[in-house]
């Protein structure tokens, strides 16, 4: 198959799936156009493409089609779907802002305070404006740390001075590709008695090398800050809209999760989902949070009953958390297993034979670092307005015995002895 064929071989797949599902034939467009995206996402460039061999191409249409297929069947009803498994409807995130004064850089290190765009983690994205002011002096200098890209360049993470009258890009410093800050100028003479204002710009979604840091701004008396003292007055954080985009997460354990939000748990803190149902297991996917500290609770999934009290269970790294990497962390203590995001694992509970009032996910407002549960699984056989269909799946031997050893319920939590295996995995002292 020429290389130059592979649209034609995805048109040609989005027909096949067009002729077979009737309710489904006005979503084909549709269906096609994300086949490709996802294609056109993978990191090649055209002239690799070209020499990829046709059974690649192949596996890597069949890879995409994996994915999308079992979506685009439940969009026809239930037929197909699982009777084990079903999707919690968890309600659309409000996103809030990345931009917060931080005292940790992109590899979690402990740094001075600084006006920082890793609020949502490295994927988090907007913008920080200054109030306008006139320009009096001949420089401005600040200092920057961050990156915008594995190599740098995509003119996405950067800092400008902006005309406010015409909103013309005036001067622009791009992030300098390092953790450490680093002191920048420009010369504005030519620009004295303009109006302007400062914009930082955090444009680059990407997982990692993506984010950018502000230390100290000064352009004289008509601005002069320093983000250790925390965000003036005046500064304007844009808020990220909350997108629904859904997207299927296969595996032995489905999901289906928002792709266009980094956690369910809101900036604020706190999320409230309303259930009204019993559940044999609960499957929480995520389970990350972005430059985790091995024992610190960065909040808690508690789960609320019609009667009694509620069960809590913290969301501490090294055991229902691990930091935002490929492969999770070899402790004993981790309760996780791997999804079919690499950088996405799944936590299981049994929570009591009761009807389920509410599932709250809670974040601890002193750790920093925002927890990511991205998607919600309920393993039960009842039929409710809260759940969604997932498709029919299999578990294999091995993944069911993991489930049945590492469930976690309110009364088998054992604190201290996870602790301790935290502290001993982590070479951590007593």
């Amino acid at each position: 198959m020429p290389a130059n064929s592979l649209p034609n071989t995805v048109a040609l797949a989005c027909s096949r799936i067009r002729e077979n599902s009737g309710g489904l034939r006005e979503n084909s467009s549709r269906l096609h156009g994300n086949i490709l995206r996802l294609w056109k996402s993978h990191d090649f460039r055209c002239h690799q493409i070209e020499l990829l061999p046709a059974v690649k191409l192949a596996r890597m249409v069949a890879a995409m089609l994996r994915v999308l297929l079992p979506l685009a069947a439940l969009g026809q009803g239930t037929a197909g779907a699982s009777a084990r498994f079903k999707s919690l409807k968890c309600p659309a995130p409000t996103l809030g802002t990345t931009w917060e004064v931080l005292e940790r850089d992109g590899a979690g290190r402990d740094v001075e305070p600084y006006l920082s765009s890793l609020g949502h983690g490295e994927a988090g994205t907007g913008v920080v404006t200054s109030p306008s002011f006139i320009v009096a002096g001949d420089k401005i200098t600040f200092t920057l740390c961050g990156h915008d890209g594995p190599g740098g360049g995509r003119g996405e993470n950067y800092i400008a001075l902006i005309d406010v009258r015409t909103g013309e890009t005036l001067l622009k410093a791009e992030a300098p590709a390092n953790d450490a800050m680093q002191e920048r100028s420009w010369d504005v003479s030519k620009f004295q008695g303009i109006e302007a204002r400062i914009e930082v710009y955090d444009g680059n979604s990407g997982g990692a090398f993506a984010w950018l840091g502000v230390g100290r701004i000064d352009a004289g008396a008509v601005l002069r800050v320093d983000f250790r003292q925390g965000i003036p007055d005046g500064w304007n954080r844009s808020e990220q809209p909350a997108v629904v985009r859904e997207e299927l997460v296969p595996g032995g354990i489905p999901f289906l999760r928002n792709a266009a939000a980094f956690s369910l748990i809101p900036k604020g803190g706190v999320v409230e989902i309303p259930c009204g149902f019993s559940s044999e297991r609960l499957f929480f996917l995520g389970c990350t949070v972005p430059g985790g500290q091995p024992l610190t609770t960065y909040g808690s999934i508690e789960v609320h009953y019609r009667t009694g009290s509620p069960d809590v269970f913290p969301l501490m790294c090294g055991f229902t958390l691990d930091g935002h990497n490929k492969l999770l962390s070899p402790s004993k203590a981790i309760h996780l297993h791997a999804s079919s995001d690499p950088f996405q694992h799944y936590l299981a509970i049994r929570p009591r034979q009761e009807v389920i009032e509410k599932i709250r996910l809670v974040a601890n407002p002193d750790a920093g670092s925002l927890p990511r549960i991205t998607a919600i699984t309920c393993e039960t056989p009842v039929e409710s307005g809260h759940l969604g269909p997932l498709p029919d799946t299999s578990l294999s031997p091995e993944e069911t015995a993991w489930i049945a050893d590492h469930t976690l319920s309110a009364d088998s939590l054992d604190l201290g002895r996870i602790v301790g295996e935290i502290r001993k995995s982590h070479k951590m002292p007593e």
